[in-house]
């Protein structure tokens, strides 16, 4: 469930006040993610209906929120479909809520794709390119807060939890890892975690892309790698070459990948299949995760 932090109407109804947007109608718990509580909240003004989604910080600081809300206004202001954060009376875009951070945006159109195409997969390759060729352009900065030294350290402290096999596949991965990050290939700001629900579709049309909480920067590729890993994905946890070759092309309509990036794709997707089992092992309490982190050590073992 990801909505941790609770609250009244009452308290909810002055929040909303500062950002003039109406009387508060309903507020419903969204329950998938594993990090922020977040909540659709709909408010009646002038007789109108409007939609939206309440985050609150639960691991975020203060300081980390102008980083986001600026990314997200810089890619809203090149006519990129996502959810530019909404603005107090003030011109604040970073609010306070139940003494945490939080940020009121639009609520997009659109639903989490299920069955995924080649269509789709070409559609979220474009838009990635889109956001990385935006963000080229911003002065933008955030530390990567999945680097190395965190891989190596959350391994030691949480590969008792893998077996045997497992454990010493994550250290291999780490390993090699470490030797492909001294090399010199492209970075810039990366969305961090473009799954399937993180982008909304009508159809086979794409209406936006959500939740950059885990944008950083990184490697570029790192970030096709951690995209094809979730959208390419088959039924038995297998990558899909059509599907991957179609988001790959989407892509490269918008930015071409050096010839070392598409050479050293798999080696970042056994990477991101260490990121997401590692952060999955961090989230609730040993055995009792929010996601299970066993479905990307298993796509490691089909991808070694």
């Amino acid at each position: 469930m990801s909505a941790f932090t609770t609250f009244s109407q009452d308290a909810l109804e002055v929040f909303l006040v500062k950002f003039d947007v109406g009387d508060l109608i309903s507020w419903t718990p969204i329950k998938t993610g594993i990090e922020n509580s977040n909540y659709f909240v709909t408010t009646r003004k002038h007789a109108e209906d409007r939609s939206f989604v309440l985050t609150i910080m639960e691991v975020l600081s203060f300081d980390d929120i102008p980083f986001f809300n600026g990314l997200l206004m810089h890619l809203s202001h090149y006519g990129l479909p996502v959810p530019a954060p909404q603005q107090t009376l003030e011109g604040m875009t970073s609010t306070t809520f139940c003494d945490k951070p939080t940020v009121l945006v639009p609520k997009l159109t659109g639903e989490h794709p299920k069955q995924i195409s080649t269509n789709h997969c070409n559609a979220i390759g474009q838009v990635l390119g889109e956001i990385h060729c935006a963000l080229a352009t911003t002065y933008l900065y955030r530390a990567n807060p999945f680097d190395l030294d965190w891989m190596f350290h959350t391994i030691e402290n949480l590969g008792h939890e893998l077996d045997k096999e497992d454990r010493l596949l994550l250290d291999k991965i780490a390993d090699e890892y470490a030797e492909i990050s001294e090399l010199p290939l492209p970075k810039g700001i990366t969305h961090g975690d473009l799954f399937r629900d993180n982008a909304l579709f009508k159809g086979e049309e794409l209406t936006g892309v959500i939740d950059f909480y885990r944008a950083c920067n990184d490697f570029l590729i790192q970030d096709i790698a951690i995209t094809i890993n979730d959208w390419c994905r088959t039924e038995q946890n297998e990558i899909s070459a059509e599907l991957s070759e179609s988001l790959l092309q989407g892509y490269e309509s918008k930015r071409s990948l050096e010839d070392e990036e598409r050479e050293l794709l798999p080696n970042f997707q056994l990477a991101a299949c260490a990121r997401f089992t590692l952060t999955r092992l961090l989230s609730g309490s040993e055995g009792h995760h929010l996601k299970d982190p066993l479905v990307y050590m298993h796509l490691a073992a089909s991808l070694s």
